[in-house]
């Protein structure tokens, strides 16, 4: 510790702490006072002090919690990458109540405020609304208000404020929370020069050197500064993993509908799902394995399965479960440029402009065991040997004759870019009067080319293992492109020894495009009247904002396959497309399992070019490759607040209060290529805060308010799309959807027992309302279109689903839709917080931790919130001296349900990672500090469990990071 001149421990320098930050954070327009101004307002007796490094940005997280009104939390970045994190999003981990969402690459995506999912958190850049058109982790599409932050490197930003309940100044739109990133700007605390990082970083599954860097130059005079900062990374990634689709199934054992063996079904009386088939006949395989069988023979497959006909009927196996990897590049570049402008006192102009672009090049190769629609007549229906079953229906172990592996391969290019651009103004008119002044515009892109081609294996033997994941074993090795790799199944029906068009099945490419664009604009105006009108005064002030969303998806697989790929060199050839797999020990990071190592690998460029892909103008659609319908939305918002802080003393202890109003008024358009509906309503939404000391270090809070989220995008749509591949289901939105609304109650405070240490505790309770029901109705194929469905032209394998069922007027379809209900969740929980510093064992010593816990009560089934996890909690422990830092982090998660298939709770594993972060600093004339982080040490895998712990249905391990550094300033 030395004595500098950065802010002081007065009161009065507190104050202007918080207004710069905390309570400026949740407002989004005050703005940071630079070092010789804090000075000059605080007393002449104050001792002036600055705490570097880690203990540095606890210390001021300390000072601002404790100077906030409300339910604040604040992490402060003191100095360039020195907050233990690779983005924004893990570096609001440590705040109690902040849960983070991560990409299967194990990165921290979105974060989650008290349980509810991250479409309920507010993200504001410099207190205005931003969104980001990016798609959110793997498989997966960003459909409704989510944020995702892994674009923001920390680096750029000097703050991140998470205010709990709200505030009538704040922007609204977050039922959970309100989180304000404050980006760096010139007359921030820290001396003028030029700061870079450079560092390496590597991944033990990719097993090669990631580049990281930053840079920044800030300069500053008496009146005018500039900033100027960019950080980039190139990641070379790699993920191993395994899936499931949709559910776990059951199959029948199948018969032959006609004397021709043209088709085929499940036999009379098969219960359960039948979502695949079990061989009546002997296949190729089970007649070599068996001496005296011949192809063709009669088979009993619940003789053969060991177990009795009414377990093998309903015994569940993962639908399409399928090892799988990840391999490719992503860079990530990021720049902000600020100037800021204080000709005297009474006048702060600054200007930020915010770039980020972010790429990704990289193939994703899933086998799956194909056990969906294998026909009896397509030569696909398996025998199962020897096979148990776990108390509640799962298999967990077998051999299963005539199996195929179906690979399917993705190439994946991605571009997201995003552009910010933030003037403001802030005027202390009178003695009395503040005015401020700010405008906001960002955009973002997106575009996803993602081509999906599917080939399969011959027949042969699969055994099967359940473990962590489960452990496919096949008589091919699937890694080698030789074993005689289709482009679809083929199967001689007719016994003629030729392969005819009318004997492939399945699917062999898709056209999946997609295209996003957000927009949001801002204005905003706000006084402050009173001397020190965060103590003692009135906030009032006008906010419009509009923003936007515009999503597109492209497709034509029926034209780009009867155009380009039918009689193409690689339609005719393929099995010179392929080449050995990308990678060759496939789940060698996953404990317990033993199954095949690799995947041969289709050749994309090769493939490409022989069906002139670069070249198809793609077709669009109006639902994703998610089912999912896709369109524009536009919601205008005006809002109006009045608020009113006032100090005064009870007991001769000081007490804050805060009260105010917010009315806002919101305008939405949403519209499809096929229709367009508009909505209003208007909203009041008071809030109050008051804080007491109850000793000089004792502060107990309480507050009330009601906050708000718009209904989800996503169920808004007016028009309907196909659920899936088949028919079974369409999916039709409802524009017309109330809003989530929420009270909120708070009570808490801390005890600080030193300049840096303290405890604290609150509980809290969330009333939401405005959930909606998934309402379902079984209509007549031939009814559909009155939902808007064109039945007309559905695709050749809607049209297979069609005939098999029946034909239009024997199908039946579910329309699934939504609806407000009338009942509500009672959110409710504790978060308790620790800070410790322990110089008195050794100088420099120390540990700060937090834990949440969470529990909810639904009156209605339908307003079950999922992905609450019951407790969360993270301890970071760390030593620094003069040039030595340490700190080592540990996260945990309990399992939360994450959603629900056909019926069954998806619930999250229970996840704990450890980071590791260290730095030495050169004993050089010049700043040079050699930095050292370990991400994920224990290689943690992101997943869930299908039911019940042990039932996995999906798992991704992404490994561990080292990352070594050099990070230096002149």
């Amino acid at each position: 510790m030395t004595t500098k001149r950065k802010f002081t421990l007065s009161k009065k320098g507190l104050l202007m702490l918080a207004i710069a930050t905390a309570t400026a954070g949740a407002y989004g327009q005050e703005q940071a006072e630079d070092e010789s101004e804090q000075v000059e307002r605080a007393p002449a007796q104050t001792e002036v002090i600055e705490v570097r490094g880690y203990r540095g940005s606890l210390f001021n997280s300390s000072a601002a919690k404790r100077e906030s009104q409300g339910f604040v939390d604040e992490v402060f970045a003191d100095d360039i990458g020195k907050m233990p994190s690779q983005n924004l999003a893990e570096s609001l981990s440590r705040i109690p109540g902040v849960k983070i969402n991560r990409d299967v690459t194990g990165e921290g995506q979105q974060i989650s405020v008290r349980g509810l999912g991250p479409s309920f958190t507010k993200i504001a850049l410099n207190g205005n609304s931003i969104a980001i058109a990016s798609d959110g982790s793997l498989g997966s599409g960003n459909r409704n208000r989510e944020v995702d932050l892994d674009i923001f490197p920390t680096e750029l930003f000097s703050s991140l404020a998470v205010s709990k309940t709200a505030t009538a100044s704040q922007l609204e739109g977050g039922v959970s929370g309100f989180v304000n990133m404050r980006t760096a700007r010139p007359f921030d605390a820290g001396e003028d020069g030029f700061k870079y990082s450079l560092e390496g970083a590597y991944g033990d599954l990719r097993e090669e050197i990631n580049p990281r860097y930053s840079f920044m130059y800030k300069k500053t005079g008496e009146e005018f500064g500039v900033l100027i900062g960019v950080a980039g990374a190139n990641t070379k990634s790699r993920v191993d993993g395994y899936e499931a689709v949709s559910l776990f199934t059951d199959g029948c054992t199948a018969q032959w509908d006609n004397p021709e063996h043209s088709a085929s079904s499940c036999v009379d009386g098969s219960q359960g799902l039948n979502h695949f088939f079990w061989s009546p006949e002997a296949t190729a395989d089970y007649a070599a394995a068996h001496p005296g069988v011949n192809v063709g023979d009669a088979v009993d497959p619940v003789a053969t399965s060991g177990l009795d006909a009414e377990t093998l009927d309903t015994a569940l196996l993962p639908y399409l479960g399928r090892p799988m990897f990840t391999y490719g590049d992503r860079d990530r570049v990021s720049g902000l440029v600020s100037f800021q402008y204080r000709p005297g006192d009474n006048l702060d102009m600054a200007l930020d402009i915010m770039y980020a672009d972010a790429s990704k090049d990289f193939v994703r190769t899933e086998a799956m065991w194909w056990g969906r629609r294998n026909y009896l007549h397509q030569g696909a229906a398996i025998i199962p040997e020897d096979v148990t079953v776990d108390s509640n229906g799962y298999v967990q172990s077998g051999t299963f004759y005539n199996s195929h592996i179906w690979v399917g391969s993705h190439d994946y290019q991605e571009d997201l870019s995003f552009l910010s651009v933030m003037p403001n103004v802030e005027w202390q008119a009178t003695s009395l009067l503040n005015v401020k002044a700010s405008a906001s515009f960002t955009k973002s892109e997106f575009d996803r080319d993602e081509p999906y081609a599917l080939y399969m294996s011959p027949s042969g033997t699969m055994t099967f293992e359940n473990g962590e994941v489960p452990s496919f074993n096949f008589s091919e090795d699937p890694a080698s492109p030789d074993i005689g790799w289709t482009w679809q199944q083929e199967y001689d029906q007719n016994g003629d020894g030729e392969i005819a068009a009318d004997e492939k099945f399945g699917d062999m490419f898709r056209i999946q495009r997609n295209h996003r664009e957000t927009e949001t604009k801002g204005l905003h105006l706000d006084f402050e009247y009173g001397e020190a009108p965060d103590y003692n005064g009135f906030k009032f002030g006008i906010a419009w904002d509009e923003n936007s969303s515009n999503m597109r998806s492209f497709g034509g697989t029926a034209e780009f396959t009867e155009n380009n790929v039918i009689g193409s060199d690689a339609y005719n050839n393929f099995a010179d497309y392929l080449g050995p797999s990308l990678v060759n020990d496939l789940g060698n990071s996953i404990s317990g399992y033993s199954g095949y190592t690799g995947i041969a690998q289709i050749d994309w460029a090769r493939l490409k070019e022989a069906t002139d892909y670069n070249n198809f103008d793609a077709i669009e659609q109006a639902g994703d490759q998610f089912g999912q319908t896709v369109g524009d939305i536009t919601e205008e918002v005006l809002g109006l607040y009045l608020e009113a802080n006032a100090e005064t003393e009870i007991a001769d202890r000081n007490l804050r209060m805060n009260m105010g109003v917010r009315w806002v008024s919101t305008d939405q358009n949403v519209a499809t290529t096929e229709s367009e509906t508009n909505a209003s309503y208007d909203k009041l939404l008071p809030s109050f805060s008051v804080v007491y000391d109850v000793a000089e270090d004792v502060k107990l809070r309480a507050s009330a308010s009601r906050s708000l989220t718009r209904a989800n995008p996503s169920d808004m749509f007016p028009n309907a799309s196909w659920g899936g591949s088949g028919i079974e289901s369409v999916n039709a939105g409802n524009p017309y959807l109330s809003p989530f609304e929420a009270t909120n109650f708070d009570i808490g405070g801390e005890w600080y027992f030193s300049d840096l240490g303290y405890v604290g505790l609150t509980y809290f309770e969330k009333e939401v309302t405005g959930f909606t029901r998934s309402d379902s109705v079984t209509v007549p194929f031939t009814e559909l279109p009155t939902y808007g469905m064109d039945i007309t032209s559905i695709g050749a394998d809607r049209e297979q689903a069609l005939l098999e069922c029946g034909g239009p007027s024997q199908c039946t379809t579910v329309v699934n839709t939504r609806n407000n209900i009338d009942g509500s969740t009672t959110l409710s929980g504790f978060e308790a917080v620790w800070v410790m510093p322990l110089d008195f064992i050794v100088e420099g010593m120390g540990f700060n931790a937090s834990a949440t816990t969470i529990k909810q009560d639904a009156s209605d089934e339908e307003a079950i919130i999922t992905g609450i996890s019951e407790w969360s909690y993270n301890a970071t422990a760390f030593y620094e001296n003069e040039a030595f830092q340490t700190r080592l982090t540990l996260y945990h998660q309990d399992g939360a349900a994450s959603y629900y298939s056909q019926g069954k709770e998806v619930f999250s594993f229970d996840r704990t990672q450890v980071d590791l972060s260290a730095s030495y600093q050169l004993p050089v004339s010049y700043d040079m500090t050699v930095t050292f982080d370990a991400y994920n040490l224990t290689n943690e895998p992101v997943g869930n469990w299908h039911e019940y712990s042990g039932i996995a249905f999906d798992a991704f391990y992404p490994g561990t990071t080292y990352t070594l550094g050099l990070r230096g300033a002149f």
